[in-house]
């Protein structure tokens, strides 16, 4: 009883602080992007379209963990990252969240286990889990850009051809385009509109999608217009390198689908099996969570582990 009241108070308390240091954000945030898109309104070429180009210039919306975190490199780090995933939330936010879980997890271990050891890489983990979640949801958007970067440049191939100038490329992948391409061609249409220069506004668009097909279509696009020639062809053999590129990827994982099969099932099978024995015998693997050697045994089983699939990775991952 008493732990249960523990976990509650300590979930509400923290909750509280949660809200106490982003209460502001989404306001800021609405109002920002409100003034922005009354600038633009009457720009013939946005065509009545919402435009978002606020920067989010604050690490939290907090003053005080403002002038906190922001000389800190690891959470520049994290607001780049949350910017190239497009998730609308301040580094504070985060952090706050990666706060809540790991004191969740750390409470919950602690009713269940004995090994403060195991209990504090159990809250590690639970702590680092939403920063996992915004590196995949960035490279699942950086991923989903890459597959739609060649017909982007096709179309803005065979707009130079027929005479349209460069930003009315840009503005036609920001109209025909899906998303996410079309949302970074937009804003680097508007920045270059609004009066930085074609080669800061590329420069942007490197930044916030940190690919080497982007920086290599970014520094052909420089040359071609700072040298001459036909920027159309360029732009087509870009984008059949990059198609090439792509082809070669898929050769290569269908030659290595039994090592990945075989790999998926090395690094699962000590899952399986600790499911099965708990199943069939659950008290033959208590000592491993209520006794102290037992939860060390854990934690090295578990380094261990990941130890191994990082190595699997590492040999299956075939950079072209």
């Amino acid at each position: 009883m008493l732990f249960t009241l523990i976990f509650v108070f300590s979930l509400f308390a923290t909750y509280a602080i949660y809200l106490l240091a982003s209460r502001n954000t989404d306001e800021r945030s609405a109002r920002l992007e409100q003034r922005v898109n009354q600038a633009l309104e009457n720009l013939e070429e946005a065509g009545g379209s919402e435009v978002s180009l606020s920067r989010r210039e604050s690490i939290s919306g907090n003053p005080l963990l403002n002038r906190l975190l922001t000389p800190l490199q690891f959470t520049r780090r994290l607001d780049q990252m949350l910017g190239q995933a497009d998730m609308q939330i301040t580094v504070g936010r985060l952090l706050s969240l990666c706060v809540v879980a790991g004191l969740m997890a750390t409470l919950a271990a602690y009713t269940l286990l004995s090994s403060p050891l195991l209990v504090m890489v159990l809250g590690c983990l639970a702590a680092a889990l939403p920063i996992l979640h915004l590196s995949w949801v960035r490279k699942k958007r950086l991923n989903k850009f890459l597959e739609h970067l060649p017909d982007a440049l096709d179309l803005m191939s065979r707009s130079l051809a027929v005479g349209h100038a460069f930003s009315e490329a840009l503005y036609q992948v920001s109209t025909d385009m899906p998303e996410p391409i079309a949302t970074e061609f937009r804003l680097t249409y508007e920045e270059q509109k609004l009066g930085l220069s074609l080669k800061m506004a590329l420069e942007h668009l490197a930044a916030r999608i940190p690919l080497l097909d982007v920086r290599l279509c970014i520094t052909a696009i420089l040359i071609s217009r700072e040298t001459g020639g036909n920027l159309a062809e360029v732009l087509e053999k870009v984008s059949h390198t990059i198609r090439e590129r792509f082809r070669i990827i898929e050769e290569f994982r269908t030659m290595t689908t039994a090592s990945r099969g075989s790999a998926w099932i090395l690094c699962g099978l000590p899952f399986f099996i600790i499911f099965v024995v708990m199943a069939l015998n659950p008290t033959y693997m208590m000592p491993l969570f209520y006794d102290s050697r037992g939860n060390y045994v854990l934690v090295v089983a578990a380094v261990m582990q990941i130890l191994g699939m990082l190595s699997i990775r590492k040999i299956l991952t075939i950079k072209i």
